[in-house]
């Protein structure tokens, strides 16, 4: 992940997903294989990233998690560590394809392992709205019409897709905080301001508001009885 060009999916994005894993499985009721195999799947989850020399977008985000799959099963062959944990991260991340990951979840695992997906897919969701992240994105929307669109569907992706609803508990606390945060820091001034030289008040406005919602509705008794413990 260090070689990765991609500046929103690099060794810190990695780092915390991992970190975010960790923090949900701590008090779980899962094995120690199953733990093992979700922290193993977060730390390389993006692997694939490593490999373009471009950012994308569109289709990375469509097969990266299968290709870095590819990659851990190839890596841990070689160095003569495949094993069960190794197997169940390589099916962790390609259930958690874009697309047909709910569909590969119910032919690849069984009911008690399908929790593993969402737990990683949590972990990733909530890093979205890691400020620092975004920051970095910002640099880069002046200068390129790529990060322009591609900050403008990240926002568009947090506030107004099902992307954004996590499916366990554990990841319930992490998202109000986040999205708490991320709230107070898009009306900071300089940010705001920025927006709305950027992408106009209008949308700046819009983008707020849905995302007010969005953080009332995730508070809401409606939102918390979705979501499954661990």
């Amino acid at each position: 992940m260090k070689n990765s060009r991609d500046p929103i999916h690099d060794l810190g994005h990695v780092s915390r997903v991992a970190a975010y894993v960790k923090d949900f499985i701590k008090d779980s009721n899962l094995s120690f294989e199953q733990k093992q195999a979700l922290v193993l799947a977060a730390w390389w989850h993006d692997a694939a990233r490593a490999l373009t020399k471009n950012t994308s977008f569109v289709w990375m985000a469509i097969i990266d998690d299968t290709i870095s799959a590819l990659m851990l099963w190839k890596a841990t062959i070689k160095c003569g560590l495949f094993g069960r944990p190794v197997g169940l991260a390589t099916r962790i991340m390609v259930c958690k394809s874009f697309g047909i990951g709910r569909i590969l979840t119910k032919i690849l695992f069984r009911k008690k392992n399908r929790i593993l997906v969402s737990i990683l897919e949590d972990a990733d969701t909530i890093d979205m709205l890691y400020k620092e992240r975004l920051k970095c994105m910002m640099l880069f929307v002046e200068s390129s019409k790529l990060y322009y669109y591609g900050y403008k569907t990240i926002m568009w992706w947090c506030v107004k897709t099902a992307e954004m609803y996590v499916k366990t508990e554990q990841a319930v606390k992490f998202l109000r905080e986040m999205l708490a945060s991320f709230i107070g820091w898009i009306k900071e001034k300089t940010i705001y301001d920025w927006h709305v030289r950027q992408f106009g008040l209008e949308w700046v406005k819009k983008m707020l508001s849905n995302i007010e919602v969005l953080f009332a509705f995730v508070n809401s008794a409606n939102y918390k009885s979705k979501v499954i413990a661990v």
